[in-house]
């Protein structure tokens, strides 16, 4: 779980987000959670795609994916995407059907920042 902390960039290129400026800009930000390495980083995306396809289809699919950014990319891409939520319909979703649907989700995830889980 401590992976990220010890496999910076040495050349200055952008190998994992570790390398990045955004992690930087969040370590600085917060540094009481980036100064423990064994808080866990998650980076959430989505992608749409249409399961039968079909170009002329109008059925969508929404996943929503977490990812650990505490482990070896490797690892990451492999075992530990976790689908966190799946959006069917048979329209294409609006930004304002996926801001309902991804609200349980953020909830979760502002529950996880604010008291954080004891393990």
């Amino acid at each position: 779980m401590i992976w990220h902390a010890n496999n910076w960039s040495k050349d200055g290129l952008v190998y994992h987000v570790v390398d990045s400026k955004q992690w930087a800009f969040i370590d600085k930000k917060w540094p009481s959670f980036g100064n423990e390495p064994r808080n866990v980083q998650f980076g959430l995306f989505t992608n749409g795609l249409n399961p039968f396809g079909e170009k002329q289809s109008a059925w969508s699919l929404w996943q929503v994916l977490l990812v650990n950014y505490n482990i070896p990319p490797w690892l990451a891409k492999k075992h530990f995407m976790m689908l966190s939520l799946i959006i069917p319909g048979p329209n294409v979703v609006t930004c304002e059907q996926f801001d309902i649907f991804i609200e349980p989700l953020v909830e979760e995830l502002k529950m996880l920042w604010d008291g954080g889980v004891n393990v």
